[in-house]
């Protein structure tokens, strides 16, 4: 196939993509938990994650003209790096669209825009779902294309897959104590308080019913209370009783983000977060929890496709032609990986 550059050139092309990504992230929920962040051409990302505290060691006291014992070397951060991995995928202009456009380079041009914006968008939420990997288990898994790998961020067992002492569905739970003693856990990590929460709308569903909650909130004896309340009053009691000053419900807000854009999600979001999951981080708006490195392809240094670009950095797009049969190949190509850059700041319970 040859390269395309008279009906949409390659810098024209990746335009629209990388403007319909650009569009489409700052729309995605975890965009600001896991901004964008140009890795001015390097193809590598590097980063130092917040490890959990070291005991200090100590410097003794000695009598004059005593020798001095040696110590030990205690390491305090430690660089992380790994390579990125591109993500790319191909659109049709068939033989069946071109007939009777053959040489309609304004019609070509068109439906080529339209596929390119929707790559774009189809890269953005890709971007996305591999964010929302990453939060909820510290960790991304890739089995796709001739890639199989797992990028581990290191969260410590001391806050992963944690189980309450007594499950958030039942009434008699006590999810204010739960709380406490996670972000007791998540400090002695050395890990941030949390004032952010990503959970279930089942898990708001079981506190609606809860007895503390409720009493927390309505003050009255248990036989003068009601037996259920809210999602508001859950809410409340959240900002009201504990760190957790923001706490959005996943399932809520991508299907917000579905009825308000128009885009589905293509996954099972259960399959991702069970319904008895609770994540507690830093905050959504916490530069310094993570963020998506954006990365180089080969396509923006290659002269031929005179894209043009300052810093090599984002997605592309080329359009290929091909003769026999007449066809175009669409393709959009970039390296982009979110990287959770304070595991020790985030915490996974199971509480269903």
């Amino acid at each position: 196939m040859a390269l395309e550059k008279t009906i949409i050139s390659p810098s024209e092309a990746s335009g629209i993509v990388n403007y319909a990504y650009t569009e489409t992230n700052t729309l995605l929920p975890l965009s600001s938990v896991f901004p964008m962040k140009s890795l001015n051409g390097e193809k590598t990302v590097i980063w130092a994650p917040t490890l959990p505290g070291v005991e200090s060691g100590l410097v003794e006291y000695r009598a004059w003209d005593a020798e001095a014992g040696y110590g030990s070397t205690i390491a305090q951060s430690q660089e992380r790096s790994a390579p990125l991995i591109p993500m790319a995928k191909k659109m049709h202009v068939s033989e069946r669209d071109i007939i009777g456009h053959l040489g309609d380079k304004t019609f070509l041009r068109n439906r080529m825009a339209e596929l390119f914006t929707q790559l774009g968008q189809e890269a953005a939420v890709t971007t996305e779902l591999a964010r929302l990997h990453v939060l909820v288990d510290a960790k991304l898994e890739i089995n796709s294309n001739n890639i199989k790998g797992t990028w581990d961020f290191e969260r410590p067992a001391a806050l992963n897959n944690v189980t309450p002492a007594k499950k958030w569905g039942t009434a008699t739970s006590d999810p204010q104590q739960d709380i406490e003693a996670w972000v007791k856990l998540i400090r002695a990590e050395n890990g941030r308080t949390p004032s952010a929460a990503l959970t279930t709308s089942g898990v708001i569903a079981a506190l609606r019913t809860n007895k503390r909650v409720i009493q927390d909130l309505t003050k009255l004896p248990e036989a003068q209370a009601p037996t259920r309340i809210g999602d508001d009053d859950v809410m409340t009691w959240f900002r009201t009783y504990t760190p957790l000053k923001t706490v959005r419900v996943i399932d809520d807000m991508y299907t917000q983000f579905e009825r308000d854009n128009g885009l589905l999600l293509p996954l099972n979001l259960s399959t991702v977060v069970p319904d008895g999951t609770f994540i507690m981080f830093s905050s959504f708006n916490d530069q310094t929890l993570g963020f998506t490195a954006s990365g180089p392809t080969a396509e923006a240094d290659d002269p031929e496709y005179e894209i043009g670009r300052a810093v090599n950095e984002g997605m592309i797009g080329v359009v290929m032609s091909e003769a026999a049969p007449v066809r175009y190949d669409l393709w959009v190509n970039g390296t982009v990986m979110p990287i959770l850059q304070q595991a020790v700041s985030t915490f996974k319970a199971n509480v269903l």
